[in-house]
């Protein structure tokens, strides 16, 4: 079963606006809806993406796009039809942060804040604009998948807070380890759909089945050690 990756309604930017959000309070993570059946989000959430569209990344490398901006903003961005990964750094952001775009809420946390989440990869569904609620300075960077740590077999990484991970085709599954007061969330995604085999509150140990090429999203407010195998 497909799922697709932290939606929420295009209304969510008017929300966000006002101060409300239509997905979960800061500082929990981005806490997704799982349905009673299986612990995956709810198809009744899933919009149903154009058949025509796909999010098959054009042929070699794509230059990388930065901005920079203090406080409350709304960024338009020219990232093409293809997966990217965008790091946003608000290292004296206070209270509720969030960047989302017109179809993902892609940060809903408190400051300080710095992470790494993907966008674009529902068949469809381009993002075309970022709109940031923060109350001090910041940057955000996206890149293609060139930027990103790579999980090599047997070699643990650590680190904290949001991170995304390329996995090379000699891995097939993921150890994830994670300490932390809200939600943990483990997202793998391969081919054009993103699949939710972790989700739950508090620390989480476990492996994870991640066969290789694929890319490993993980979301939390504490640290983390992941090991390819």
């Amino acid at each position: 079963m497909y799922v697709i990756r932290r939606l929420c309604a295009a209304a969510s930017a008017v929300l966000l606006t006002a101060g409300l959000l239509a997905c979960s309070p800061p500082n929990t993570g981005r806490v997704v809806a799982r349905a009673a059946s299986d612990g995956l989000r709810s198809p009744s959430a899933t919009p149903t993406p154009p058949p025509t569209s796909t999010t098959t990344p054009p042929p070699g490398p794509q230059p990388v796009e930065k901005h920079s901006g203090k406080g409350n903003a709304s960024v338009p961005t020219t990232w093409p039809m293809r997966l990217g990964f965008v790091t946003f750094d608000c290292p004296k952001c206070s209270g509720h942060v969030a960047v989302n775009t017109e179809h993902e809420l892609i940060v809903n946390d408190a400051g300080p804040y710095k992470g790494t989440q993907w966008i674009n990869d529902m068949p469809g569904y381009q993002a075309k604009t970022f709109t940031i609620k923060a109350n001090a300075a910041w940057t955000l960077t996206v890149t293609d998948e060139s930027g990103l740590p790579v999980l090599e077999p047997g070699k643990a990484l650590s680190g904290k807070r949001d991170v995304v991970f390329f996995v090379p085709e000699a891995v097939s599954a993921v150890a994830v380890t994670t300490k932390g007061n809200g939600n943990t969330a483990v997202w793998v995604h391969g081919g054009d759909y993103s699949d939710l085999p972790v989700n739950q509150l508090g620390d989480y140990q476990g492996s994870v089945p991640v066969p290789g090429p694929a890319y490993v999203s993980l979301e939390g407010d504490g640290s983390w050690t992941v090991t390819a195998s």
